[in-house]
């Protein structure tokens, strides 16, 4: 690549960079026509670049495909820029959330997953007073779906939000509710014995 053909692919990754990270639209990241409206045809080459590019420090572009089109349909989908890393569960704590809030963040998401991704929130709520006060079912899903991480409708349905999306690995995800509901099966059994041996005695 001559020094001219580098300029103008370091000018077009710029170019990418402020549509991804200056999106006006409520929802962060870009859809892929507009990078093709400001990037050309050839985009797909700029992003893959840019990506090569990002992952020396620790970043990565992550595509996330429009739910209504194919995975190979790069105009309707949406492009961010994100850690290399997703982020766990665990991390997802250490930006202020608590302990309950993260247990029915991994239960809600686990459990719309098995949904397709949505469900009826009456339902959501249901399964989660099974171990939690409402009010405090009702508090977690308002904060984390005013973070994204929820989509909640007027019409009283809950999804994945475009954070879980973008942030969350789905495998560490499953991982982590199938420890908790081990822990708490464990836990539960725990009790039971220490009951047994008390009402034995």
């Amino acid at each position: 690549m001559s020094g001219e053909e580098l300029g103008k692919l370091e000018k077009k990754m710029a170019q990418a960079v402020a549509l991804i990270l200056a999106s006006g639209h409520r929802l962060p990241g870009v859809r892929g026509w507009e990078l093709r409206r400001r990037l050309g045809k050839s985009f797909p080459k700029i992003i893959n670049s840019l990506d090569s590019r990002l992952k020396q420090i620790g970043l990565r572009v992550k595509v996330v495909p429009d739910p209504e089109a194919g995975p190979e349909d790069l105009d309707r989908a949406r492009f961010y820029i994100v850690l290399s890393d997703p982020l766990t569960l665990s991390d997802v704590q250490t930006l202020g959330y608590s302990l309950d809030e993260l247990a029915i963040l991994s239960a809600t998401l686990a459990y719309l997953l098995a949904k397709n991704g949505s469900s009826s929130e009456k339902e959501v709520v249901e399964m989660l007073e099974t171990k939690y006060p409402r009010w405090r079912v009702e508090a977690a899903l308002e904060r984390l779906a005013r973070r994204g991480y929820l989509n909640r409708t007027e019409e009283g349905v809950i999804s994945i939000g475009w954070r879980t999306l973008v942030e969350v690995d789905k495998q560490e995800l499953l991982k982590a509710f199938a420890s908790l509901s081990t822990e708490g099966a464990v836990s539960q059994e725990a009790e039971e014995n220490s009951a047994e041996g008390e009402d034995s005695t």
